[in-house]
C-alpha cells in the first residue's frame, strides 16, 4: 500500500469511486434542501414548524444511523453497506413522489437519513481501510470536500430544476443520482475484512473525547449558518449571506491546499489551532460593524474548520483497533450532527432573549473549550490512559 505514487491523479486514482459515490448520493440529498420548503409550504400546505421539521428529520435520522451503521460497516463490510446506503438514497428519492401529507414526507426523510449515514460511514472506514497511514488525514478531508460539494451543488440543482420542470422532475434526479453514485461504489473492489469485527462495541470508547470536541466546535457553524444574514440586516448592511459563503469556499479549499498538514505535523496540533482559528473568526463575528469585517470572520471559521473534523478523525483512528473503525468514525461523525443541533437551539434562544453579537460570543467561548479539548486529548497523562485502556482485555 506504503509503494503507490505519493502524488498526482495516480495517487488519488483508487479513491475516486468511493469519492464519486459519495458525491452523487449528497447530491441528491442536496436536490432535496432548496425545494423541500416549498413543497412542504405550497403543496402540503404545511406550516413554517413543518419545514423546519421536515428538514431537521434526515439530521435526526443520520445521528441515529451513524454509530449502528458504523459497526454494521465493520462486520458486513464496507462496500456492501455502502451500496445498501445508496440504494436507501435512491429508494427514498423515489418515494418523495407518493408523499401526500407532511407525516409520510417525514418517514421518507428519515429513510433518506437512514441511507446517507450509511454511506458516508461505511465509506469513511473503507477509506481509512485503503490509505496509507501518513496520508489518511488528506483523504479523509478530500472525503469530506466530496460530500460538502455534492450537497453543494445539489441544492442549486434542485432549484433549477424545480422552476424549469416541477416537483415530479426533482423527485426524478433525486432517485437517479443515487444510482450513479452506486455504480462507481460497485466499480471498486471490496476490502478484506478485518479478523475480530464480530466483537465490535456499538459505542468505542475512543469516540467520546475527540466527539464531545468535535461537537463543541460544530456548534459555531449552526450559528454562522442560521443567523450571519439576519445580523448583518439588523445592522443594516445587505449581502450578510456573503460571510456564510466565503466559509465554504476556504472550507473547501482548505482540505484541498492544506489536508496535508494532520499527516505531516500531527493531529492534535492541527486540531488546537483550528480551534484557535475558529475562536478569532467567531469573535471577529460577535464585533462585525462591516460586511467585510463579518466576511473575515467567515472566512477564518472556514479556514479553522476545514481541517478539525479530519484532523480528530485521524485522532479517533489512530486510538481504535481496526476491527472498530467504522464503529468509531460512526459514533464520532454524529457528533458533529449532534453539536450542529444544539448550537442552532442554543443560537435561536440566545437572539430571541439576547439579541445576535450574543450569539457569536457564546459560540467564541465553545470554541475555546473545543480547543481545551483538544488539548487534553494530546496531554502526556492522557495518552498513557489511553493506551492502558486500548492495553486491556
Amino acid at each position: 500500500m506504503d509503494a503507490q505514487p505519493q502524488s498526482g491523479l495516480r495517487f488519488y486514482g483508487p479513491y475516486m469511486p468511493l469519492f464519486l459515490g459519495l458525491f452523487f448520493c449528497h447530491l441528491g440529498i442536496g436536490v432535496t434542501l432548496s425545494v423541500l420548503p416549498f413543497y412542504v409550504k405550497n403543496v402540503l400546505n404545511g406550516s413554517d414548524v413543518d419545514v423546519g421539521t421536515v428538514i431537521a428529520a434526515i439530521a435526526v435520522a443520520v445521528v441515529a444511523a451513524r454509530p449502528v451503521a458504523g459497526r454494521l460497516s465493520d462486520r458486513i463490510g464496507h462496500k456492501v453497506l455502502m451500496l445498501a446506503g445508496a440504494v436507501f438514497c435512491a429508494v427514498a428519492g423515489a418515494a418523495y413522489v407518493v408523499a401526500a401529507n407532511v407525516p409520510t414526507l417525514i418517514g421518507v426523510r428519515l429513510l433518506h437519513g437512514v441511507g446517507e449515514g450509511c454511506v458516508f460511514t461505511a465509506g469513511a472506514t473503507w477509506l481509512v481501510q485503503l490509505a496509507p497511514t501518513n496520508r489518511r488525514g488528506k483523504i479523509i478531508g478530500l472525503y469530506g470536500v466530496s460530500m460538502w460539494s455534492g450537497v453543494t451543488l445539489g441544492a442549486l440543482a434542485g432549484a433549477l430544476v424545480m422552476q424549469a420542470a416541477g416537483f415530479g422532475a426533482v423527485w426524478t434526479v433525486c432517485a437517479v443520482l443515487p444510482l450513479v453514485g452506486l455504480a462507481f461504489i460497485a466499480m471498486k473492489a471490496a476490502p478484506p475484512k478485518i479478523p475480530g469485527a464480530a466483537k465490535t462495541a456499538l459505542f468505542p470508547a475512543t469516540a467520546f473525547a475527540p466527539g464531545f470536541t468535535l461537537a463543541l466546535g460544530s456548534m459555531g457553524y449552526a450559528a454562522l449558518a442560521s443567523f450571519v444574514a439576519l445580523y448583518m440586516t439588523s445592522k443594516g448592511i445587505d449581502n450578510g449571506i456573503l460571510a456564510f459563503n466565503v466559509f465554504g469556499f476556504a472550507y473547501v479549499g482548505s482540505r484541498l491546499f492544506l489536508g496535508h498538514l494532520p499527516d505531516q505535523i500531527g493531529p492534535v496540533r492541527v486540531a488546537f489551532w483550528s480551534a484557535l482559528v475558529e475562536a478569532v473568526g467567531l469573535g471577529l463575528l460577535a464585533f462585525a460593524s462591516s460586511l467585510p469585517m463579518a466576511v473575515a470572520g467567515g472566512l477564518l471559521m472556514g479556514l479553522g474548520l476545514s481541517l478539525f473534523y479530519p484532523s480528530l478523525a485521524l485522532v479517533v483512528v489512530r486510538n481504535t483497533e481496526p476491527a472498530q473503525h467504522g464503529a468509531a468514525l460512526g459514533m464520532f461523525t454524529s457528533f458533529w450532527d449532534l453539536g450542529v443541533a444544539l448550537g442552532g437551539v442554543v443560537a435561536g434562544f440566545i437572539a430571541t432573549s439576547y439579541g445576535y453579537p450574543p450569539i457569536y460570543m457564546a459560540m467564541l467561548a465553545t470554541a475555546l473549550l473545543s480547543a481545551a479539548g483538544v488539548a487534553w486529548i494530546g496531554s502526556p497523562k492522557r495518552d498513557v490512559v489511553a493506551q492502558q485502556g486500548r492495553a486491556a482485555p
